[in-house]
């Protein structure tokens, strides 16, 4: 009896995620303890599942992304295997490009080490970009919850990269998090990350995959990567036990990133970011000549002078675009 309670649920909401989301119908059989999601469509195609209890208690917040790593091709497809050991609903959703049909894209930004929103709103790069995108997007600065008066007087920090204390990073976790589902109207399109602030967004798509409630930032799937590392790079005694510090299997498969790489970076090492482009399977490398800095002019946004080449910027208009 508990087979067919699974595939009967499961081809009801195919059938309601296709008149909605104009999602393609997935194949569903089970086979002794094993249920098969199977379709045909493009890879742009993400498959969702959701307990029935669940389901009735929180309705589309239910749903999760499964896991990627159970998700392999065949024929002109791919095919989802897992134990059918409880009830299930499954849908198919397309989480669409950057710059959506009928609403602005909405681009949240996380500064890097010692900056501030303010800095980075102001930074050549971002402001070019937003007067280039013009109503088709909304830009949200987030600003890291943690000071350091080692750094500078307003300079703030995602976490302290010379401490092993955990709480700092979980707490701006919580603060980004809590920042999207509060500022941002409506789920975030794209992540844009400068240096710490890069390493921040490549934890935060780790946890993609997991039971946390990400709100506005769970369905995002693109991602720009300035100067930026994995956690395990720039902070190697982050080292705990389930902390997820690198891409893990299911984000290096689902997230589309772009990589600004200055070849002379002596903050966060060229070879560093070229292994965290490296790490996603999706991704496009610019590597371009300068250091670390997007722009020079002190801790005061007003008097920025612009250290980006303009053909980086507009590759990454350009992306922005196709994507």
């Amino acid at each position: 009896m508990r087979k067919v309670v699974v595939l009967v649920l499961a081809v009801v909401l195919a059938f309601l995620g296709s008149a909605e989301e104009r999602s393609p119908v997935p194949n569903i059989s089970v086979t002794g303890f094993l249920v098969r999601v199977s379709w045909r469509e493009g890879s742009c195609w993400v498959l969702q599942k959701a307990d029935s209890e669940a389901f009735q208690n929180l309705g589309d917040r239910a749903f999760r992304d499964v896991n990627r790593a159970w998700v392999r091709p065949v024929d002109a497809g791919h095919e989802y295997t897992e134990r059918a050991n409880k009830a299930v609903l499954y849908r198919l959703v397309d989480y669409g490009s950057i710059l959506p049909e009928g609403r602005p894209a909405n681009v949240l930004v996380l500064h890097g080490k010692g900056m501030f929103s303010g800095w980075m709103e102001r930074a050549p790069l971002c402001e070019e970009l937003e007067d280039a995108l013009g109503d088709r997007a909304r830009f949200f600065y987030a600003q890291a919850p943690h000071s350091n008066p080692f750094l500078n007087v307003v300079g703030r920090e995602w976490w302290n990269c010379l401490s092993a204390n955990y709480g700092d990073l979980e707490e701006s976790v919580d603060y980004v998090i809590d920042y999207a589902n509060n500022r941002i109207p409506g789920d975030v399109d794209l992540v844009i990350g400068y240096s710490q602030g890069g390493a921040l967004a490549s934890y935060l798509f780790n946890l993609l995959d997991s039971e946390r409630d990400l709100g506005s930032l769970a369905k995002v799937r693109k991602a720009i990567f300035i100067n930026s590392a994995a956690i395990e790079d720039l902070t190697p005694q982050y080292d705990r036990e389930g902390l997820e510090n690198i891409p893990d299997i299911y984000s290096a498969s689902n997230i589309n990133t772009l990589h600004l790489i200055a070849e002379s970076d002596n903050i966060v090492r060229p070879r560093w970011s070229e292994r965290l482009a490296q790490s996603y399977q999706k991704s496009l490398t610019i590597t371009y000549e300068g250091d670390h800095f997007m722009a020079a002019g002190g801790i005061n946004p007003l008097f920025l002078i612009d250290l980006f080449p303009e053909a980086v910027k507009r590759a990454v208009e350009e992306w922005v675009r196709e994507n």
